[in-house]
C-alpha cells in the first residue's frame, strides 16, 4: 500500500512540474475545461485520467504525422554533380 501511494506522489509531483502549456493542451486533447489543467493530479478520477491517457496516446500519434507534414527534407540548395 505504501508503495502505491509512492508512486502516486510521484506521479503528482512531475504532474506539477509539466508546464501549464502542456498541461492546457492534455485537458484539451481530453475535451476537459482548459482550467482543469492547474488541478492537482488527484482531483482526476480515474475515468478522466483514462480519458486523458487515451487522448495523449491520439495526440503523440497525430503530432508524429503533423511534424512529418511540416518538415521540408528537400536540400535547401542543388548538390553539385560530381565530375
Amino acid at each position: 500500500m505504501v508503495a502505491a501511494a509512492e508512486r502516486e506522489n510521484r506521479r503528482a509531483a512531475f504532474w506539477e512540474m509539466i508546464p501549464p502549456p502542456a498541461r492546457i493542451v492534455a485537458m484539451l486533447a481530453a475535451r476537459l475545461p482548459r482550467e482543469r489543467a492547474s488541478d492537482p493530479l488527484h482531483t482526476f478520477t480515474q475515468a478522466e485520467r483514462a480519458l486523458i491517457d487515451a487522448a495523449i496516446t491520439m495526440l503523440a500519434s497525430h503530432l508524429g504525422v503533423v511534424q512529418h507534414c511540416m518538415r521540408d527534407e528537400r536540400p535547401a540548395a542543388p548538390a553539385k554533380a560530381l565530375h
